[in-house]
């Protein structure tokens, strides 16, 4: 009886062993499964239909990008302005030079006779011969002198006392003498020069000048006074017969 009472109570003991290891394995795996996240079954769905991403991911790299170019093309506007307004006045220069240059070229052209090929032609040089430099014409039955307009900015010292200034030169270019054999050339004074005509010829005349700066009275007009006998409109400048932007040298 002995016997059987201690195999009985080693066998309850091994029992209880058995029991409370397998209760502390069974709380020891339920605390695992607990601490791990649970995965959710994945889905197959088309990309078609997978949501999108929200409007902040979308708008914000968009909206980085429009401040960087945008401050990019606002600095190069602000560049290019600076350069072109330091570059201007230089621009300007070479217009005026290159206008100027082709005044001359077409004044040139109008002392010229007028041809098929130069249909600008005058024929100024009829009367004031080649290069403007003098000769002689027929009026009134007799030969008289014509100027030299290569001196004719050098005033009363070169043989032309009635010019005084550049505006003398304009306006009789325009008006023309009265008694002489120089016709009004301005179309407001019956002739056949418009305003810029008469420019270019002026300018033309003040390149080919052969007076020094000094003396020159396109210049430096003369403030002396006229004589009291002189052709109408060869003493003074009419400002209604001097074309609009009279020509500088």
């Amino acid at each position: 009886m002995r016997i059987l009472a201690a195999i009985s109570s080693g066998k309850a003991i091994l029992i209880g062993i058995a029991t409370g290891a397998a209760l502390a394995i069974a709380v020891i795996a339920a605390s695992a499964s607990l601490r791990r996240p649970r995965r959710r079954p994945q889905l197959d769905i088309p990309p078609g239909m997978k949501p999108g991403p929200s409007d902040q991911d979308l708008e914000k790299p968009i909206l980085e990008k429009l401040y960087v170019w945008g401050t990019v093309v606002v600095v190069a506007m602000a560049l290019a302005t600076g350069a072109v307004f330091l570059g201007e006045p230089k621009t300007n220069e070479d217009d005026t030079k290159l206008m100027v240059a082709q005044s001359v070229l077409r004044g040139h052209l109008t002392t010229l006779p007028g041809t098929e090929e130069n249909q600008l032609g005058f024929n100024c040089v009829r009367c004031h011969g080649p290069g403007l430099h003098g000769g002689q014409n027929y009026f009134n039955g007799s030969f008289v002198v014509v100027p030299n307009l290569q001196t004719v900015c050098g005033g009363t010292a070169y043989g032309h006392p009635l010019i005084k200034s550049l505006d003398d030169v304009v306006t009789t270019i325009a008006q023309g003498r009265d008694g002489t054999d120089m016709p009004s050339w301005s179309v407001r004074f019956k002739g056949a020069m418009d305003d810029q005509q008469i420019e270019d010829v002026v300018n033309y005349i003040l390149s080919i000048q052969k007076v020094p700066a000094s003396k020159n009275v396109c210049l430096h007009a003369q403030t002396t006074p006229a004589p009291s006998a002189s052709p109408s409109g060869g003493a003074s400048a009419s400002p209604s017969a001097a074309p609009s932007g009279s020509p500088s040298p």
